[in-house]
């Protein structure tokens, strides 16, 4: 099964220039390979100096690049559903420009790009798919979304399509309103299955890899630790930290101040991330556009290591018994207890930090247990429950 490695991190940070450098050594090296770009206001084209179309467009041997189209998308995964919708709010008034344009839903276009994705692996197109992503917060609502979406399912769309079958026949000799058809609730439960697929892949170490692009600067230093900690929430594996845009000593007094600076927050992220891999990359004396460049840049990031290679495995949520009590341990290593609120609801366990909600399913012996007690040690969350 192919990899997957996707690069994120707060905006401005390099990512692209970081998933374009490892797509061309990985091409290099002789592997199938496709970067892809989420992020809507793409640069990967301008980052490798090529043409890339909304389809996979072959840049050199082996190389392959897309810069995905959200309408192209919609169309090809779920065109029946975005009809409906179209017609839902024509009736309710807005003309049909206005109304195809919210027809894309929130979340719709995040969910599409990770459809992509799936359909590779499936079809086992490439051996490598790697993911130029949108910043820190696009990313989290594109990874976020297939668990959304599980809840709307089992919970809501059952209902949801009984009331339809009831309603349409009772309506339509009265009203005009479009209600949905079969059609629409097939193309529904297909999106579900297929994202119930791609979050397992995404949730696998052994295929997929997130890798957090930072600077060494505070912000971005801070912005890093809570990206690594909601998608540890979310359950994702993390192997590396990219620390990237870093001064040499050679760029004389004028940036003596950010040298300094530098070396502390480089020391900061080896404290914070002792288990994961952590590679640093150079300000560059000139523009890194190009695939000569990039495969440059590439090298000299990752040196003597394979960026196929897993870097790091670990174990996000694990279900254990501890002092004769069952307990959720849950890695979420910068989190603050004062912005952490959990709760049992109908054999969901809950847990909140910030603005990120992650809804566990509990294993059948634990669902009917409440929530009672909790402890942050040592990075972990542990979740008692009785």
């Amino acid at each position: 099964m192919a990899r997957v490695l996707l690069y994120t991190g707060k905006g401005g940070v390099g990512k692209t220039t970081v998933a374009a450098s490892t797509a061309s050594m990985l091409a290099k090296q002789n592997k199938k390979t496709i970067v892809m770009s989420t992020d809507p206001a793409h640069s990967l084209g301008d980052s490798l100096q090529a043409e890339i179309k909304s389809s996979p467009t072959e840049i050199s041997k082996n190389l392959f690049a897309q810069e995905v189209n959200i309408n192209d998308a919609i169309q090809s995964h779920w065109s029946d559903l975005r009809e409906y919708l179209t017609a839902l709010f024509q009736y309710q008034g807005l003309d049909p420009i206005s109304a195809d344009e919210i027809a894309i839903l929130p979340g719709f276009e995040e969910a599409t790009y990770l459809l992509y994705i799936n359909d590779y692996i499936k079809n086992n197109s490439y051996d490598v798919i790697v993911v130029d992503s949108a910043p820190t917060g696009e990313a989290l609502r594109m990874l976020s979304f297939p668990e959304v979406m599980r809840w709307y399912m089992e919970k809501v769309f059952p209902i949801s399509r009984t009331a339809a079958k009831i309603a349409r026949p009772l309506m339509r000799p009265f009203s005009g309103i479009p209600m949905p058809n079969d059609k629409v609730f097939k193309s529904a439960e297909t999106l579900y299955d297929d994202l119930g697929d791609i979050h397992t892949i995404l949730e696998n170490p052994d295929i997929t890899s997130i890798r957090l692009v930072t600077n060494a600067d505070q912000m971005s230093f801070n912005e890093t630790k809570r990206a690594f900690t909601y998608l540890l929430l979310y359950g994702y594996p993390v192997d590396a930290v990219i620390a990237n845009k870093i001064y040499t000593e050679d760029t004389g007094d004028f940036f003596q101040k950010w040298r300094e600076t530098q070396s502390g927050i480089l020391g900061d992220l080896d404290a914070a991330f002792p288990e994961i891999k952590i590679l640093k990359s150079y300000l560059q004396n000139n523009e890194l556009v190009g695939q000569e460049k990039a495969l440059k840049f590439g090298q000299d990031l990752y040196g003597d290591l394979d960026p196929y290679s897993v870097f790091y495995k670990g174990k996000p949520l694990e279900f254990i018994r501890k002092n004769g009590n069952s307990v959720v341990k849950l890695k979420l290593p910068f989190a603050d207890k004062k912005n952490l609120n959990l709760y049992n609801k109908t054999g969901e366990l809950i847990v909140e930090v910030n603005n990120w909600k992650r809804i566990l399913y509990l294993p059948q012996t634990m669902a009917n247990l409440q929530p009672s007690g909790a402890e942050l040690k040592d990075g972990y969350l542990y979740i008692t429950l009785s």
